[in-house]
């Protein structure tokens, strides 16, 4: 993965930041395109094998139903981060999409309270660029990962039929989520459950996917990028007095260099470094704890998961590579 390669998802953070400054407006803020921009400009594979077209409808979509919750029902964040879960897996099965950070879209007004129409506009203006780069890139060759229709039980392959196995593999989920969910509410840890957290569950719980055996380097990657995210943040704003963009950037190319030392490019922890720009200041010296109890919590759940689907019937054996950077 070379500098120049990332460049264009670090410019991306950029643009963000420099808008939601410009407008004053924090909802403008969402952590999770620096993943999408990974997956789907970086990474040789991407995590999410949908069509470019995807990449815009199903945060955009999530955004928009995880905004309609806040505004529209009595603020009760387990009920709704439970609802926002089911609601977000089923648009994702009707639409034939597999860009699983559109869960952490639908949840992140929930966790940080907001019902600001920004925030569903700022997804769709941001994941529409996502979905505009990725496809010039493939018309260009720059982008190789034709396997539109490739799935596992969790990246919901086949439409609105849901087998035996979807169904238990996502119930599984939804008891993790649910576990968790309870721990974070009931003892005022928040942030267990931040979304892009929920979104690495989902990622380290696939049945057949590449990750399941690099739990310990996704642990480390989670927690070192919450640490790293408030590090900066504090140092260029609380000694130095930068703009947030500085922090934003500083941050993403820290968990880019990470991805480096551990070989290991992991999507949900770059927007875990830029989630405590959004948050209250009173907030952001707990969040790496939370962070690092949140993502302990989801590791041991995805094992488990992973043990439960081991012992299934017709499960392969076979391990797909895991999906490597751009090549130097």
């Amino acid at each position: 993965m070379k500098t120049m390669h990332e460049l264009p998802a670090i410019l991306l953070v950029l643009a963000m930041f420099a808008a939601a400054e410009f407008t004053g407006q924090k909802e403008v803020v969402f952590p999770e395109i620096a993943a999408l921009a990974l997956g789907a400009w970086v990474m040789k594979k991407s995590p999410w094998q949908s069509a470019d077209f995807h990449f815009w409808l199903s945060p955009t979509l999530a955004a928009l139903t995880g905004i309609l919750i806040v505004r529209f029902f009595s603020y009760m964040p387990f009920f709704m981060i439970i609802g926002a879960f089911c609601l977000v897996v089923l648009q994702l099965k009707l639409f034939r999409s597999a860009v699983l950070p559109s869960v952490s879209a639908a949840i992140l007004p929930i966790i940080t309270h907001s019902d600001s129409w920004h925030y569903p506009l700022s997804v769709c203006v941001l994941t529409g660029a996502i979905a505009i780069g990725r496809k010039l890139l493939h018309r260009s060759g720059a982008g190789k990962d034709p396997g539109l229709e490739t799935g596992t039980p969790g990246q919901c392959k086949h439409g609105s039929e849901w087998s035996l196995q979807d169904l238990t593999h996502w119930g599984k989920l939804l008891a993790g989520v649910t576990l968790v969910s309870a721990a974070a509410i009931g003892g005022s840890l928040m942030f267990m459950v931040a979304p892009p957290l929920i979104v690495a569950f989902i990622e380290l719980s696939k049945p057949d996917g590449a990750l399941r055996d690099k739990a310990g380097k996704a642990l480390i990657l989670l927690v070192s990028a919450a640490f790293s995210g408030v590090f900066w943040l504090q140092l260029t704003q609380n000694v130095l007095n930068w703009p947030v963009w500085i922090s934003a950037c500083i941050a993403t190319a820290t968990v880019f260099f990470l991805y480096h030392a551990l070989s290991m490019p992991f999507p949900p922890a770059v927007a875990i470094a830029l989630l405590p720009t959004i948050l209250p200041e009173t907030s952001v010296s707990a969040y790496p704890w939370h962070v690092l109890a949140g993502s302990a919590a989801f590791v041991i759940l995805s094992k488990a998961c992973l043990r439960r689907s081991a012992a299934e019937p017709g499960r392969s054996d076979e391990e797909p590579a895991l999906p490597q950077v751009s090549p130097d």
